[in-house]
């Protein structure tokens, strides 16, 4: 199979963003952080990398599979969505654009180990988007900070840490998560395979609360036990598949 160019996949990224951009209107009364814009820069730059990465081992290669070229070519189209990204943070899109882009962004990132840094960079995207029009000296939750609950845990109802972890899960097992590290120990069923996990900060060694977002697969994810001082700052989340055979499992852990 032939792979166009560089200057060609160039300009039909370029396409790609000038189409879209000359249609967005501007609305120059919302105006966000100049941290939002670096956050959207530093995504460029990074998306950039990936995609010349994937680009230098393709041609390096002689025997590129049907996943290499899926691979380069998403990379291509996801450098094209970030310019687009960057361009409307400039220009002061609402917050709802915003957020709806990153989110798009988000969902087209692989759970590859060199995307981790692309991942950490949305997910400080979606923090920067989710304060940055609110009045500190409002409480917006009637009482709870950010709408949750501020008890010491929650850092002022602020997210400050994610992880994500995939693998493929056969009945049940618990994954104990302390600092930057995942544990997983088996409960019943066949080992877990592929593990991988990713985070955008360590585990705090503080009592902080912590919840869970299940990505992909099917059965349930829960938060088996918060950390503490008791359990060392650990948190267990706990994995369950009554289903037929094993299936793969993605969540992320919030704190």
């Amino acid at each position: 199979m032939m792979l166009p160019n560089r200057s060609l996949i160039a300009t039909v990224s370029l396409a790609f963003v000038l189409a879209f951009s000359f249609s967005l209107p501007t609305d120059g009364q919302q105006r966000f952080s100049g941290r939002l814009e670096n956050l959207a820069n530093q995504l460029v730059r990074q998306s950039r990398d990936v995609a010349d990465r994937l680009e230098r081992d393709y041609r390096r290669g002689f025997n590129n599979g049907r996943r290499d070229v899926q691979q380069l070519y998403q990379a291509r189209m996801f450098v094209a969505g970030a310019d687009l990204l960057a361009q409307m943070t400039r220009e002061g899109r609402p917050e709802n654009e915003l957020n709806d882009a990153v989110e798009f962004l988000r969902s087209q990132v692989n759970f590859e180990p060199g995307w981790g840094n692309l991942r950490g960079t949305l997910d400080d995207l979606s923090r920067e988007l989710r304060f940055s029009g609110r009045d500190p000296g409002r409480d917006p939750g009637g009482g709870r900070q950010g709408g949750r609950r501020n008890d010491g845990g929650w850092n002022d109802g602020r997210v400050t840490g994610r992880m994500r972890w995939f693998g493929r899960v056969d009945d049940e097992i618990y994954i104990y998560v302390q600092d930057n590290v995942a544990r997983t120990e088996l409960i019943s069923g066949q080992p877990t395979l592929n593990e991988r996990f990713s985070f955008t900060s360590p585990l705090p060694r503080r009592t902080v609360s912590v919840s869970v977002n299940r990505l992909r697969g099917r059965g349930r994810v829960e938060v088996f036990q918060q950390p503490s001082v008791n359990n060392n700052f650990t948190a267990v989340v706990r994995i369950t598949d009554p289903g037929r055979g094993a299936t793969d499992m993605e969540f992320e852990l919030i704190w």
